[in-house]
Parts: structure tokens; C-alpha cells; sequence
């Protein structure tokens, strides 16, 4: 058994080495007993970071914050004072970003550092990285709020206007003092409407026959397009001006026929099409333009037939490939037979028509519009008379024509 002092000595070096093996630990767990170095950032808000929290450089512990220096006026900011191990000095560059996150949502806050780039210098003891203002939760959900509030001001403002539109619907639907709504007054009226126009467009027809007005109507060029045949079309006045330039196009060198028998354009086809068409080009894209199908099959069904194709194929590649508006290329078969003053006796394939102006370079575009032709005025004495496809079928012509009267 030992002795009292034996067992006061014991004591004492008892309690000597568990004090020794505690601040071992402390400071080892605190980093009293390691190397480091010490870099500052500055900080607008530190949003309750504390002096001892972490710090960490890429997601590794790296060290701690060490002090916080309060800022001496309003316009100054929070110096935070940082500390590292030796080890992560590499990659603490002066290009490193610290930034101040939260462990999780509502957890503890630390010093977040982005490594640098390599090519950046290490950052050298006391010196000052840049930093980034954190995120923080508490602001979210304010600006969460500020919008909730926003939204709900907008759906008030959209449930109030759509109140007013149906109190407007009510009352153009409530039955008036004859016993009709709105909605019928408006059907009403636009019957009316319609009437009128078709009254006005029997009437123009009727004086466009009147033997008092019919000579007027005929040297100005209004015309009824259903009225306006082949033979008609090869004796026109325009087509005999010498102004007029025409392109011929021989079927075997434009069109293919493939199996299901129908013409279409080649590919030397169309080819020959845009050589043609550039004879055109100074006078595009407001001179009209006509399509001429010719055929020199047997019988006279096929001819115009084969003649329709050729013209039609013809008008959509130009109006398209040239992005000409519709009522300026039109198209019409004629069979096998030319008009006389072009010299041809016969021809297989199409002619580009550039259709005269009276001189007139630039027709100004279209400013008067009714069912059957639009009018397009020219600064000489001529007028150029152009029919939609739409007004073309109702006047029973299955083809768009262009025609100019002197």
C-alpha cells in the first residue's frame, strides 16, 4: 500500500499528463500547433457568420475564421480575417472567390473558397481576395413574397376585366326594346352590307353594257374575264404592240413527263426558265406577266389540255422562284397556235409574255379594288386591269389573266 505522499505525488502526475494530452487535443483541434498563413476579404454583409467557423477551400477543411473587424461607418464593409493551413496554399490564388454559405438550409455558416486558376499567383500572406456576396435564405423568401403579392394584384386586375368584358357580352346579348340583341343587329346589318356590294356590282355590270356608257367602259378596259376566250386574247391590241417582249420556250428542252403522264419542269428546265427571265429582271417585280401553254398534240382536248399544263407549271415556278405577287403573273393555254403577230405558224412548249405599259416603267401598285379586277393607274394614258384566281373562277375561267386595254 502506498504511502500518503506516494499517493499525493501519483495524483499530481496524473493530472499533469491528462492536462498535457487535453491541450494536445485543443490545440490540435483548433490548429494552435500548425503552420499557416492568414488572408483577408471584405464583405458588404457576413450574414451571422461567427469568428471560429469553418473555413474551407473546395469543399476541404482548410481552416477558420479568426476575427471579423467591424466596419467604422455605414459605407464601409466587414473585414473578415481568415486562416489556413500550409497545405492549401496552392490553391489559394488572388483570383479565389470566398463566399459565405450555410451548412444546409438552416445550419451553421462558413467561408466557402474557390481554388484559382493556375495561372494566377498564390495569394501571399495578409493579402485580400475578392469575395461574393452570399445568398441568403431569409432574402428568398422575401422576394417570394414580394411576387406572391405581385401575382395576386395581377389575378385581381385579370378577374376585374374579365367581370367587365361579361357585362359588356350581357348587355350586346340583351333582347332590346324590338325583342333582338346586339348580335342580331349585327347579323342584320351585315346582310345589309352584302346586299349593297352585290346590288353595286349589278349595277356596274349593267352600265358596263348600256349603250350610253358602254363605250366609256371600253376604252378605259373593264371587262368581264369569263368574257375573254383564246381568239380574243391573240387579237388583243396589247399583244400586237411591239413593245412587248416575249421569251419562247420549247417543251423538249423544259418539261419531263413522268409516268402519271403530266408535264413538269425539268431541272434544265427550269434553267432555261431563269435564263429567260432575266431578260425581265429591269422590268420586275411590278410589270405583269403572262404564261402562254401551247401544245401541238392531235386531238383538240389534249392540246388544251396539255397547253393548260405547260402554262400553269410555268406560272407557279415564276411567281414563286421570283416571289412575284399573284396578281401580276397569269397564264392562259392557246393551244397550238401563237397569236399572228408573232410570225409562228405553230409551237410546242410556252412563251414569257412581258406585257407594255404605254412607256410606263414603274406601274404604281394596286389603289382600287372591287369583285372582278383590281386597277392599277398609270401617269400615261393606259390602264392595267388585273383579275385575282378567285374572281377568275367565279366568272368561270379556271386560269388567272392579265390584260392591258388602250
Amino acid at each position: 500500500m502506498l504511502s500518503p505522499k506516494a499517493s499525493v505525488g501519483a495524483f499530481l502526475i496524473g493530472g499533469i499528463l491528462l492536462f498535457g494530452v487535453g491541450l494536445f487535443l485543443i490545440g490540435s483541434r483548433q490548429k494552435v500547433f500548425t503552420r499557416g498563413f492568414h488572408v483577408y476579404s471584405d464583405f458588404a454583409s457576413v450574414s451571422g457568420l461567427q469568428a471560429r467557423a469553418n473555413v474551407r477551400v473546395s469543399g476541404l477543411d482548410a481552416g477558420e475564421v479568426e476575427e471579423i473587424q467591424v466596419p467604422s461607418n455605414a459605407s464601409s464593409v466587414f473585414r473578415v480575417k481568415l486562416r489556413f493551413t500550409e497545405k492549401v496554399h496552392p490553391l489559394v490564388r488572388q483570383d479565389s472567390i470566398a463566399v459565405i454559405q450555410t451548412e444546409g438550409l438552416v445550419g451553421d455558416k462558413f467561408v466557402e473558397i474557390d481554388k484559382g486558376r493556375a495561372q494566377s499567383e498564390e495569394c501571399k500572406e495578409g493579402g485580400t481576395i475578392p469575395s461574393k456576396e452570399p445568398f441568403d435564405f431569409a432574402d428568398l423568401m422575401q422576394d417570394a413574397r414580394t411576387l406572391f403579392k405581385t401575382t395576386n394584384t395581377t389575378l385581381q386586375g385579370t378577374g376585374q376585366v374579365a367581370d367587365n368584358m361579361n357585362q359588356a357580352l350581357g348587355t350586346f346579348l340583351r333582347p332590346q326594346n324590338d325583342g333582338k340583341n346586339g348580335a342580331v343587329h349585327l347579323n342584320e346589318t351585315m346582310a345589309s352590307a352584302q346586299r349593297a356590294m352585290n346590288n353595286l356590282a349589278d349595277d356596274t355590270e349593267a352600265m358596263k353594257h348600256n349603250f350610253l356608257l358602254r363605250g366609256f367602259f371600253r376604252k378605259r378596259g373593264f371587262f368581264d374575264l369569263g368574257d375573254l376566250m383564246p381568239a380574243q386574247y391573240r387579237t388583243s391590241k396589247f399583244v400586237k404592240d411591239k413593245s412587248v417582249k416575249r421569251v419562247w420556250l420549247d417543251a423538249g428542252q423544259i418539261f419531263s413527263s413522268p409516268a402519271k403522264g403530266t408535264d413538269e419542269l425539268s431541272p434544265q428546265g427550269r434553267a432555261e426558265v431563269d435564263k429567260a427571265m432575266a431578260q425581265f429582271v429591269p422590268d420586275l417585280p411590278n410589270r405583269p406577266i403572262v404564261v402562254e401553254g401551247y401544245s401541238e398534240r392531235r386531238s383538240p382536248d389534249e392540246r388544251f389540255r396539255r397547253s393548260q399544263q405547260h402554262a400553269l407549271a410555268l406560272q407557279r415556278y415564276v411567281q414563286t422562284r421570283f416571289k412575284l405577287a399573284a396578281n401580276l403573273v397569269g397564264a392562259i393555254p392557246l393551244g397550238d397556235t401563237p397569236p399572228d403577230s408573232t410570225g409562228k405558224q405553230q409551237w410546242d412548249g410556252a412563251a414569257l409574255v412581258l406585257l407594255p405599259c404605254g412607256g410606263c416603267k414603274r406601274p404604281k401598285k394596286a389603289t382600287m379594288q372591287s369583285l372582278h379586277w383590281y386597277f392599277l393607274p398609270c401617269r400615261h394614258k393606259c390602264n392595267i386591269f388585273l383579275a385575282s384566281p378567285n374572281s377568275a373562277l367565279a366568272c368561270g375561267s379556271p386560269l388567272f389573266l392579265i390584260t392591258i386595254w388602250y
